[in-house]
């Protein structure tokens, strides 16, 4: 059995050969696998507190349940969607970015966060407000198409982003 390793400079892809069939598996070797503006959609389940008067929700944001209600935790989803440019040396702007139901409370349009890429895995973000990134499969280019996320909180949110 042979073991070879090259490095393509342009997309900074490492390939290893190894295996009698002489296999290749690609994998990112830095923040350069992630370039370019990407459409994501994010969902995850938010618990509140409170109680129905007739069918509206009245979120008590854990406070107190008034005399004669009947108080309890309901869950309900949360969507974050939007477009995120990265710019290829581990900076990520916000393009677009909306909120459905108590979505990820994170960042603005125009807001830009860090991002760190090693192997199939990475981060944006910091740990208080950010996410997870394990990136799919790669162009010709060498930059991930699609990636999933998820949101680094005690209630996580997943999501994926696609490239366009």
């Amino acid at each position: 059995m042979t073991y070879h390793r090259r490095t393509h400079e342009k997309s900074s892809i490492v390939r290893n050969r190894d295996g009698p069939c002489g296999s290749v598996t690609e994998f990112c070797g830095n923040f350069r696998c992630l370039k370019g503006v990407y459409s994501f959609q994010m969902q995850g389940v938010t618990n509140q507190y409170g109680y129905y008067s007739g069918s509206t929700w009245v979120n008590l944001n854990n406070g107190a349940c008034p005399a004669g209600h009947s108080c309890f935790d309901q869950a309900f989803s949360k969507i974050t969607y939007g477009a995120l440019s990265f710019d290829g040396a581990g900076h990520a702007t916000f393009v677009s970015i909306t909120n459905i139901d108590g979505g990820s409370g994170g960042p603005v349009k125009g807001t830009i966060w860090a991002y760190s890429v090693s192997g199939f895995n990475g981060a944006i973000g910091t740990t208080a407000n950010g996410a997870y990134l394990s990136l799919g499969d790669l162009n010709t280019a060498g930059v991930a198409q699609t990636v999933l996320l998820r949101t680094a909180d005690t209630h996580p949110s997943l999501g994926v982003a696609i490239l366009q």
